[in-house]
């Protein structure tokens, strides 16, 4: 099978070929800079919305968005060579009869090639969608099945599931859904341990960054979606939290680098997990650059989240009123080759004492540190501390050989207790041959 006209597309199980999975996101096309009719368009180039009077944000945008007049076609090759002179069909069920679809143009079969074919605005009138928006559901997972028809019935059919997301706005007054879908509400923390706030929003409403070694890392945060990253408007997932963000210049104030921030500037990516108390599959923004012992180099951060259709959406508010200025200044991270000693490859202390960042130990120290650390905000003011004050330990031990050996021999019980509680089962297995060995040593010591 071969498709044009959809944000993106996959045949998701082997087993299944006849099954595709098109991803459809209509994310404000008026916003493209041109719409040739046969390819998508890219309406992420940098225009905002306004939310409330003379206050904007980056505006809802997919790098390949649909639009109205935007054909999606399906081509498909069959292996059957008597369909050669029937016509096409295309229904809401498997069963063809009585459930045909009206209003879209179907072509005969050609050979053993047939193809479906209907815009973008057919389709969201076939399963009852507008692209205004002023009412949900705005999208979802929507499926059709078409192939060559005989006696009223399918010879053959693909089942074509779309997933839709559509987005819009035209205005303040006519903002659609845009605004709504648009823009994550702030959640001002009501709890510091654990971190928790009374405002429900749905982006990513509240966190901090830390600064790395030619990165940032997102930390003491508040997922609004929590461990169903599923969007509960149309019911599809949300696949990243994006952090776009700006480079800090030297006479601008952190406010106004955020709002330099547009959906046209510079982002990385992190998947998100159903895992409870640790949504994030990563907490590493990568790709920025270390500043100088003269020089600085601050970048400043907006999230946003990405669903499965690739539309950016739900971009953080971060000009609601009663944001502290430390809260400011904590969406900004200055990297420094100093601080960043430590990231998933560099537990500097313990990299000082065992001589090598892939030593086994450091892999049960860091996988000890992801699982029961990281989730809980006790365990991310560990880590924080251990950010801010472990380069200058390092430092001190890496010139110190006696130092360099009492650190290792402190650190083997702690890596042994990592092991164990990462590794029940191990434990028992030792405590059972300790126990052997005890009792054996004892009938000798009796004798």
């Amino acid at each position: 099978m071969s498709v044009k006209g959809a944000s993106s597309s996959a045949v998701l199980d082997p087993a299944a070929p006849s099954v595709l999975t098109v991803n459809g996101g209509y994310a404000i096309p008026s916003h493209c800079a041109s719409r040739d009719g046969s390819t998508t368009c890219n309406s992420c180039n940098g225009v905002n919305i306004e939310v409330a009077a003379a206050t904007n944000a980056p505006a809802p945008c997919n790098p390949n968005s649909i639009y109205d007049e935007l054909p999606l076609i399906v081509t498909v090759e069959s292996d059957k060579s008597d369909i050669s002179t029937l016509a096409m069909g295309v229904a809401k069920a498997s069963e063809y009869s009585g459930n045909q679809i009206d209003g879209i143009n179907l072509v005969a079969v050609n050979g053993r090639t047939y193809t479906f074919q209907a815009t973008w605005a057919q389709l969201a009138t076939a399963f009852g969608l507008t692209f205004t928006c002023t009412a949900q559901p705005c999208g979802g997972l929507k499926t059709l099945y078409f192939g060559p028809v005989k006696d009223d019935k399918f010879v053959e059919y693909v089942t074509l599931k779309i997933n839709f997301s559509i987005v819009n706005y035209s205005s303040l007054s006519t903002p659609y859904n845009g605004i709504s879908k648009g823009v994550a509400t702030w959640c001002t923390p009501t709890s510091l341990d654990p971190l928790t706030s009374d405002v429900s929003s749905t982006g990513l409403c509240y966190f901090e960054m830390f600064p790395g070694d030619e990165k940032a890392y997102i930390t003491n945060f508040i997922a609004g979606w929590g461990s169903s990253p599923v969007d509960p408007d149309t019911s599809l997932t949300y696949t990243n939290l994006t952090m776009f963000y700006a480079e800090k210049a030297a006479s601008a104030s952190v406010l106004e680098t955020l709002k330099s921030v547009t959906n046209l500037s510079a982002h990385s990516s992190v998947g998100l997990t159903t895992t409870v108390g640790d949504p994030l599959s990563s907490y590493k923004i990568e790709g920025l650059e270390n500043g100088s012992a003269d020089s600085a180099k601050t970048y400043c951060f907006v999230p946003a989240l990405q669903d499965a259709t690739g539309t950016f959406l739900y971009f953080l508010n971060f000009q609601a009123s009663g944001i502290t200025t430390e809260q400011f200044n904590g969406m900004c991270a200055s990297p420094s080759e100093v601080v960043g000693i430590l990231s998933d490859k560099d537990c500097f202390i313990a990299t000082v004492a065992f001589g090598s960042r892939n030593h086994i130990f450091l892999d049960v120290l860091r996988e000890f540190r992801n699982k029961y650390l990281h989730p809980f905000t006790w365990g991310k003011k560990v880590i924080k501390f251990y950010y801010a004050n472990g380069p200058s330990w390092a430092k001190s031990i890496s010139e110190n050989t006696l130092a360099k050996a009492v650190v290792k021999v402190t650190l083997l019980p702690i890596i042994a207790i990592a092991f164990f509680v990462l590794n029940p089962l191990w434990l028992c297995v030792v405590s059972g041959f300790g126990f052997l060995g005890y009792r054996r040593w004892k009938r000798r010591g009796s004798k």
